[in-house]
């Protein structure tokens, strides 16, 4: 004792040892009162695990430093090296253990449930820097002497998620009777640090220690007595399986306050939430709030409307990809005899902490490797890259990774998203859009499914983002994963990925390597396929050595080698195109897609639609994807900039006539003529600042919410019977009625209507706004938005109009026709009427213009059945990128506004070639 540690630090007292290091308790020289901290000295008691044990010790101090100042997490003040010796300084924390307080008393309820919520928020902001604890007890949780705050301390277990290589065993670290089975297995997650949680506040309440506990462990089995809903809180704490936990710390600390939020522990726990990291993790982010009402928990942990959510979105996710595009591929048939091949210098460790050789080979893995081994073996948090050339099945393979995802039961939706839409900003909001917009998830339970980590993210397509924007996706990508730790799969071309500035921050890359040409001669073998000209004239190919003019080398592509099948079917070697000894092989796939349009029309038999009128609707189709950065075509998200600039004033004034139509309908009866056209002007100024005259935004699915209905009857029985008086005063003074408003009785008379008329607009406000978005719609059928919205546009205009008329004829002193007018106008509207009148009016001019057809869902089942699009969902895309771009590329010379078409086709293109 009394050793000056770095000329500052003096050796008081020897506190303890633990399996890695000695614990003395010390005084700072250098601080004024010089008071009091805590040095460890790494020190392991078995010296075989001195390697392991100088790891982790340098793992505690950069994790402390990362997790910085939070008030329940001891300040690191200093990491020393001295002497041959290591070292950390600590800020001291004065009191006593939960491990002493456990000795001599048991937690009560409220004692448990406040526990519970200082200790979930502490491991909300832990968690939110990808790292583990490992090491949750009682004796590693401190209660500080004065406030009673809980502070989590010994971090030397910690693990911080990907700071190891992929494939690489974890030391089983932890406590015994604490340690979650898949940590006991060397395998820990964030929901091990749940399990230790809880099996915490199951000793605190029992006064046992868990070691004494049968396994599987409940709050009944253990004899704890608590609420119903709290013991269903501790009991998916505790769950074996750690897919059954919550899915965050966060996601836990919602379901306990939210069955609190009445007792007012709520609002407490906001505020905490609010401090969880440092402000990063605030309770907007986490889509925490206090208001939140009580769920009953099914036997999975979700309340059966989350269940069923959960349940609608799988089968939209299996029916769309699996079903409709999987099932069809192009070029499935030969994915599965695909090569794998490890690529390490394809991702940026985290950190900047280099493993292994730079500059590492790419490495083949054993025949028969499935992506889905890959991902299995990454184990929680897994993030995997997928890269190959243009055509290689990158799409493919993901779809057949879903596949094996859907059948294997998991707390995470596994969900296939196009990052070609991602135009900007951070991708939280971007997947809430998304899910909204192609799967219909109502925004609220999309935001909470992405802050709760209930997604699998499938994310194909990155080489489809602008150019422009790749790196900024890369860069938000590798910043979600640091804030939210999901599980992701990101596909991509080659060569468009090596030439970014910055990699994927991800655990393992794999490329899918070509066709061999056993392979493409083994697919072309199969009998009774007419394929004998193409396997002779690529046999012939074989002799050619350069590979950039050799035609087998361009059928090791699947989709390549399958549009070949497709169009040279029963067609002899002399009819096939050949690729001359100085053409770019870019030049012989476009002719490639040209024969293979030309012979899937053949194929169809003759219809409603020419050939040239298909190929011209779908040259359009793929060049307005092109410029809008998107894959998949939804009917309903159809939007006035399809238009050329000529006739997009004429759209606008269609619509202000449409607006103009809806203020003669209410004006006229109660107007005079002389009085009317100001009325109509008016009312369809309303109109276009209210709904715009830009954008085109269909309903969602509805269903009936009493909660909704209370919050939102007092808004409008608040607000409605002001607003009525000043619409109906106001009015009178503009359309002359001034004189007679300033008489008591007329002022009064026009106040009693205007306070009437406006509390029962309020009512109709509440009773419509009762019906909100809180269930996954099931339906997959084109243009679903629209339809969606005729129907809600219906239900509101009866219920409006029958909510106002009522009052309008009892009143007598106006005319009950005008109320039901307005109820009438104000239900369409505020049920996506407008939306149906703004795309009924663009489909006509679209349709009359000649850039679509009428009946455009029967095209596009026609162009599915023609084998150009796939159907997904209720929407479509091209059967390949490569097709896309073909089309989008034709026409481009004869009309300048597809200028910018051309450039970002030629952008798209340009790093397709072949080494």
């Amino acid at each position: 004792m009394g050793q000056l540690l770095a000329h500052r630090y003096r050796i008081e007292k020897f506190m303890g040892q633990g399996g890695f290091g000695k614990v003395f308790l010390a005084h700072d020289q250098q601080l004024p009162g010089s008071p009091l901290c805590v040095v460890k000295q790494l020190n392991p008691i078995h010296t075989e695990a001195l390697e392991t044990a100088t790891r982790l010790f340098n793992l505690e101090a950069e994790t402390l430093y990362r997790l910085g100042e939070h008030p329940q997490i001891p300040r690191l003040l200093a990491h020393i090296e001295e002497a041959g010796e290591l070292y950390l300084v600590q800020e001291y924390i004065p009191g006593q253990s939960l491990a002493d307080e456990f000795r001599t008393s048991r937690l009560s309820v409220d004692q448990a449930i406040a526990f519970l919520q200082d200790l979930l928020t502490v491991l909300a902001a832990v968690h939110s820097q990808q790292v583990i604890h490992r090491d949750i007890k009682p004796s590693n949780i401190l209660r500080r002497q004065g406030t009673g705050q809980l502070v989590l301390i010994d971090f030397g277990a910690v693990k911080a998620l990907q700071a190891a290589p992929s494939g690489d065993l974890t030391v089983a670290i932890g406590s015994l009777g604490y340690m979650a089975p898949e940590q006991q297995a060397a395998r820990p997650c964030f929901g091990s640090d749940l399990y230790s949680l809880g099996m915490v506040v199951l000793q605190g309440l029992s006064g046992r220690h868990p070691m004494g506990f049968e396994m599987p462990v409940t709050c009944a089995g253990v004899g704890v007595r608590v609420p119903g809903w709290l013991a269903g809180v501790i009991d998916r704490l505790v769950c074996l399986d750690h897919r059954e936990r919550f899915g965050t710390a966060a996601a836990a600390l919602r379901a306990l306050c939210g069955r609190e939020g009445e007792s007012g522990r709520s609002t407490q726990a906001t505020m905490l939430l609010g401090d969880a990291s440092g402000g990063k993790l605030g309770a907007g982010a986490l889509g925490f709030r206090s208001s939140t009402q009580p769920t009953v928990p099914s036997a999975s942990g979700y309340s059966q409307q989350a269940d069923r959510n959960r349940q609608a979105l799988l089968n939209k996710v299996r029916r769309f990809w699996i079903e409709g595009v999987l099932d069809r591929s192009l070029h499935g048939q030969v994915l599965l005899h695909l090569g794998l091949e490890e690529r390490p210098d394809a991702i940026a460790p985290p950190w900047q902490i280099t493993y292994g050789t730079p500059g590492q080979s790419p490495q083949p893995l054993p025949a028969g490797t499935q992506v889905s081994h890959v991902f299995e073996a990454i184990g929680e948090g897994r993030t995997l890259l997928i890269l190959g050339e243009p055509g290689a099945g990158k799409t493919t393979t993901l779809l057949s990774l879903t596949r094996q995802l859907l059948e294997r039961p998991s707390q995470r939706l596994p969900v296939i998203f196009n990052l070609s839409s991602w135009l900007n900003g951070p991708i939280e909001p971007w997947l809430v859009k998304e899910l909204n917009s192609k799967y219909q998830v109502p925004k609220a339970i999309g935001r909470r499914w992405v802050d709760e980590q209930q997604l699998l993210l499938l994310l194909d397509g990155l080489d489809e983002v602008g150019f422009g924007r790749r790196a900024a996706c890369v860069a938000a990508l590798n910043q979600f994963h640091q804030d939210y730790g999901p599980e992701m799969v990101v596909c991509c071309r080659i060569r468009d990925y090596e030439i970014l500035p910055h990699k994927l921050q991800f655990q393992a890359a794999l490329y899918l390597r070509p066709l061999t040409d056993k392979q493409i001669l083994t697919y072309l073998n199969r009998p009774d396929q007419g394929l004998t000209g193409l396997k002779s004239l690529l046999e012939q190919n074989a002799a050619v050595q350069d590979t950039t003019t050799s035609l087998r080398s361009l059928a090791r592509s699947p989709l390549i080698l399958n549009i070949m099948v497709l169009t040279y079917q029963g067609v002899s070697s002399a009819e096939i195109l050949r690729l001359g000894q100085h053409q770019d092989y870019r030049d012989y796939q476009h002719q490639l897609f040209d024969a293979y349009i030309q012979r899937m029309l053949e194929r169809r038999p003759p219809g409603a639609y020419r050939p040239e009128q298909i190929k011209g609707w779908l040259r359009s189709l793929a060049q307005r994807l092109v410029m809008t950065s998107q894959t998949v075509f939804l009917i309903e998200r159809i939007q006035p900039d399809w238009l050329q600039p000529g006739l997009r004033w004429v759209y606008v004034a269609g619509l202000w006539c449409s607006f103009f139509a809806i203020a003669i309908l209410l004006g006229a009866q109660v107007l005079a003529p002389d009085r009317l056209l100001l009325a109509v002007v008016l009312g369809g100024l309303i109109c276009s600042r209210i709904f715009g005259v830009s954008r085109i935004t269909p309903a969602e699915t509805l269903r009936w919410s009493w909660r909704q209905a209370r919050n939102n009857l007092l808004l409008g029985l608040t607000l409605g019977p002001p607003i009525g008086w000043s619409l109906k005063v106001g009015f009178g003074f503009i359309f002359g009625d001034g004189p007679c408003l300033l008489n008591g009785t007329c002022l009064a008379n026009h106040s009693l209507i205007g306070l009437a008329f406006g509390a029962t607009l309020g009512l109709t406000f509440g009773l419509i706004r009762g019906l909100s978005g809180k269930q996954v719609g099931n339906t997959s059928r084109p243009n679903a938005g629209i339809w969606q919205s005729v129907r809600n546009s219906t239900l509101f205009a009866l219920v409006s109009m029958v909510t106002l008329y009522v009052p309008g004829f009892l009143l007598g002193n106006t005319k009950a026709s005008f109320w039901a007018a307005t109820g009438l106008a104000f239900g369409f509207a505020a049920g996506g009427g407008e939306a149906l009148i703004k795309h009924t009016l663009l489909r006509m001019m679209l349709t009359m213009s000649g850039a679509t057809p009428w009946n455009y869902s029967k095209f596009l089942d026609y162009a599915v059945a023609s084998i150009f699009l796939q159907k997904v969902g209720g929407g479509y895309m091209f059967v390949h990128r490569l097709l896309l771009e073909h089309f989008a590329a034709q026409g481009k010379e004869n009309d300048p506004s597809l200028t910018r078409v051309a450039k970002a086709s030629t952008v798209l293109g340009s790093t397709d070639k072949k080494t």
